[in-house]
This record gives structure tokens, sequence and C-alpha cells, in this order.
């Protein structure tokens, strides 16, 4: 197994053009035809995740969390120079994780025996295009499924969508085209299809290489319009809904155990404990930005990182689970994909982590 293989996987499970644009994922150390028989999963790459992963001989640390941020001048710490001299490679899956369906937020509801209505925030760090090309008629469906193929058509939980509408076209051709109908120099008027799709602008590339491959035309009549909306198949956060309600206190006794975090933070917003929660919005990780989005939607929001001048202010109940216990749902769930792919996988232990072992109570 190389690497190259894994970044392939995860490129269907969470497109790169996904990430935020201050967001850096993708292979960080290492190369593409490195070795990737031993898996290590984990939510940081810290010292004591580069130490286990050296003596237990991985050959790839697949990370939540990116192990290089911000753009480094030089590569002299020893941590680096030790992943490299043992050709351990790394890779980083965060905001793009973060906002695709069976990513970090529906492990978390999972983990929380929630069920999910939709996304919270529609936030994601890719654009979406409504493209149009025509076509005449007996080009059509290849041209479509060439399209599709390339990613063109995701709408939501819906693939292979688009429109068509009959039109007639006109062209003439100069000198040096090599058109593939009518005569050069004469004005002509062909029967086509206008083929109507949307397309995510981390596929636009692949979807303008589909048509030029497949369209018969030398010149093609198409179009990509940037659009105000964004693509219902993806976003950031949850909202959730409980099988039965209970008390808010309650609540928060549940997420802290299934969460196995050894505390968390309510507050009530002024409401009472005994207040009744039913609809649940989420956000795995830092998700203070949601709480305005939340309130009026939700009963209560359970994120991490939650600081004091936002949780102040908050007028919807919060729960402060803590940034590792809402991520960390997700590291099995990656596992059992890798495993299902024939490539041999294992999370680091949690207990090793630096934030259970510095932090005490």
């Amino acid at each position: 197994m190389k690497v190259a293989e894994v970044l392939s996987l995860l490129e269907k499970l969470a497109p790169r053009g996904l990430a935020s644009a201050w967001d850096n994922v993708g292979l960080q150390i290492g190369l593409a035809d490195w070795e990737a028989d031993q898996i290590l999963l984990t939510l940081d790459v810290t010292p004591a995740v580069i130490d286990y992963a050296v003596k237990q001989e991985f050959k790839l640390i697949l990370s939540h969390h990116p192990y290089i941020f911000k753009a480094i001048s030089s590569v002299t710490r020893p941590d680096m120079l030790a992943l490299i001299a043992d050709k351990i490679a790394v890779i980083a899956m965060h905001t793009n994780l973060d906002v695709v369906p069976q990513g970090v937020n529906y492990a978390l509801a999972e983990a929380l025996g929630l069920t999910v209505k939709g996304f919270l925030s529609p936030e994601t760090g890719s654009n979406w295009f409504h493209g149009s090309v025509t076509v005449p008629p007996l080009y059509l469906d290849k041209l479509a499924a060439a399209i599709h193929s390339a990613g063109a058509g995701r709408i939501g939980f819906y693939d292979n969508c688009s429109t068509r509408h009959d039109v007639t076209g006109t062209f003439r051709a100069l000198d040096g085209s090599n058109p593939c109908l009518g005569e050069p120099g004469l004005l002509e008027k062909v029967d086509e299809v206008e083929l109507e799709f949307m397309v995510d602008s981390f596929n636009l590339t692949a979807v303008k290489q589909a048509i030029a491959s497949a369209h018969p035309y030398e010149t093609p009549a198409v179009y990509f319009t940037a659009v105000e909306n964004s693509n219902p198949a993806y976003g950031l956060g949850l909202i959730c809904e409980l099988e039965q309600e209970m008390s808010l206190v309650a609540f928060a006794e549940l997420v802290k155990a299934n969460l196995k975090a050894p505390f968390v933070q309510l507050w009530t917003a002024g409401k009472e404990k005994s207040v009744s929660v039913k609809k649940v919005a989420i956000c795995g990780g830092a998700g203070g930005s949601l709480i305005n989005i939340a309130t009026g939607i939700a009963d209560v929001l359970v994120t991490g990182d939650i600081n004091y001048h936002a949780m102040i202010d908050s007028r919807i109940p919060l729960i402060n689970a803590g940034h590792f216990f809402t991520e960390a749902p997700i590291l099995p769930k990656l596992r059992n994909l890798l495993k299902e792919k024939g490539f041999a996988a294992e999370i680091f232990p949690q207990h090793l982590h630096e934030v259970n072992q510095n932090i005490l109570l």
C-alpha cells in the first residue's frame, strides 16, 4: 500500500477543496510513493504521537489537526527530522472532514445518540457553480456521463442531477477552424440540447476537462457562473434531535458519559436545569462561531472551546465538552473505513495523548 492510495481514498470522503482557505490539509510530510502499510490515527501530531509512531514502526500518521499549519522557513525541528528519517508520512484532514456527511460531526451525533436533521451552517471552503453546455442530441448522453463522472451534478444527497432543454444553435466556421458539422464559411443552424448542471469548485477543473474530452465540437459553447447559495451536500455543524426529551442537566450528563469526558461545562443561559431539550445543535471542536446560528433553532448547543465572553453573551444553553472529546469519535470511523479498504490502522491510545497526561483534575 502506498500513501497515494490513502490520499485517493480520503479525497473521496472529504475533498481537499472543502477545507477553509486558512487551513492546511493533505500530505504534509513525505511522498506519495512512500509505503503506508501501518497507519496511526490521531487528532494531533504531538511529540508523544511521533515517539509512538517511531517505536511501533508506523509508516503513516493520519491526523485531524494539521501538523504544519503555518508556512515554515526551515526543517530543523527534531520531531520533523525523526519523521523524515524514518520515512513516516503525515496527512491532515481538518476542516474538510468537519463539513462532510460521515465526518466529524456525524460521528459526534452518533456518539450522543442523536438523529441528524441537517447542517447547522452552509459554511465550507468551496464555492458552487452553475454550468451550461450545448451539444447535439446524439452526443448528449456521452457528455452527461462524462461530466457526472467528473463530479458535476451533486446536489445534497443526490447525484447525476441536470436539466436539459431543446435549443437551436447557430454558428459559422471561420478560416482555421475544423467543424464537425456544416461547411466552413456558411452560417449553420443546428438542433441542440442545453445541458445544465451544478458543480463544486473543487471539481470544476475536472469537469472542464471532461467536457473538452467528450464534446464533439472543437469549441463547445460552455459557461460557468458562481452562485450565492451553497451545495446542501456539505456544511458545518449539525441540527439533531434526541429520541426522547430530557432535562438540560440530564443531557449534559449524557454528553459527559458518552464522550468519556473528564468534565463538561454547562451554561444554562438563565434557564432552569430541569428545562426539557429535544433539538440539539452540535459542532465538534471549536464551535463558538455557531452560537448565534443555533439560537432559536435548537434547545442547546454541544461543542468545545467556548470562551468566556461568548458564553456569557449566549442566549442558548451551551455544553462545552472540550475540543478533544467532541472530535475523538471520528477516529474509530476512519479506522473502520481504512480497514474496509485493506489498510492496517490503529488509533493512538487516548490516555497517552498530552491533553490527558498534563491536565490534572
